[in-house]
Order: C-alpha cells, then structure tokens, then sequence
C-alpha cells in the first residue's frame, strides 16, 4: 500500500508543474555580469568600436559555450549578427541575452520552423540601474505549421534584452530561428 501510494504522489507531482512560460531571472545574472565588464553607459560609443572592445567577452563566451545545444545557461545574441538556430525538448528552457543595445527600437524575429511545441516567450529588458522589466510575451502554439513572430521593442537604447523560451509540451520539439536587428 505505501508503494502505491508513494507511486501516486510521483505521478500526481509530475503532471501538476506550472505551464507558464519561463521568466528572465536566468537571463538577468548574465546581464548584470555584462554591465559589469561593459562599464558605464555611454551612448556617444559606436557600435563598431564596442564590438571591438566586447570581442573578448564574445570569444570567451563562445569558447566556452559554442552557443550550442551543451550550452549551460543563456546564450549571446549579438543585435545585426544574423540568426541563432536551435531546438527545445519537452519542458527545457533557452535564454538569450544581448549586449546594451545602440538603438532605441530594435526588432526581434522568432521563427517556429518546425516541431509541434507549445511554447511561451518572455521578453524583458535591464538597465544599467540593474532594473529588469518584462517588455512582451507570447506563446507559440502547438501545432506544426511554422510561425514567424516579429517583436518591435521601443525604448530599449542603453539596455539589454532578454529573451527567454520555454517549452510548454512534455514530448514536442521546438526549433526556431532568431534574430536582433
């Protein structure tokens, strides 16, 4: 009797987790980091001088990580550097973080290209202040047809974005591009 009842409990936990999707938490201690190595804000910099002076921080970054599926926690998403692809299996997670951002609107493009996930986004911004606010969210639903979502985020000229994924189905893939511009 113990043994189905401490079975029951099991099954009863596994199937009572929460649906949402996830928040910037994760994406936020990276953020912090970043505004510590970048220093004080200056909007007076180019962006092509800053690349140069977060080429450091990138190679270590991607050295370590390869912004690959191994990857453990959020990858870099250079804003004007193209695509990053992946996937997410059943109930993980992905985060994206980008560098302070030179423009004050900036449009991101999440592309579902295939798998049948639901999945919720979650995008937040951080300031130098260290203050993260949630900016939009969404969820991608389950279903097989591509989706391509475009966010336009105003007023995020000096902050970092913050773009966390999580996959809201047990057995469903979702593998999507996404791109900062």
């Amino acid at each position: 009797m113990k043994k189905v009842i401490l079975l029951f409990s099991i099954v009863l936990f596994a199937f009572t987790f929460t649906a949402e999707a996830q928040n910037c938490n994760q994406g936020a201690k990276l953020a912090k980091k970043t505004w510590q190595k970048f220093g004080p804000w200056k909007p007076d910099i180019s962006l092509i001088p800053f690349k140069q002076s977060t080429k450091k921080i990138k190679n270590a970054w991607n050295w370590i990580a390869s912004n690959g599926g191994a990857n453990i926690g959020p990858r870099y998403l250079e804003i004007d550097g193209g695509n990053e692809n992946g996937s997410i299996t059943g109930q993980t997670k992905r985060t994206f973080v980008t560098h302070p951002s030179f423009n004050n609107n900036v449009k991101l493009t999440i592309n579902k290209y295939d798998g049948r996930a639901k999945t919720g986004v979650v995008i937040c911004v951080q300031g130098k202040d260290g203050v993260t606010t949630q900016k939009t969210s969404y969820i991608f639903p389950n279903d097989r047809n591509g989706k391509v979502k475009t966010f336009n985020l105003r007023n995020v000229k000096g902050k970092i974005i913050i773009v966390a994924m999580k996959n809201l189905s047990v057995g469903n893939k979702f593998k999507y591009r996404i791109k900062a511009e």
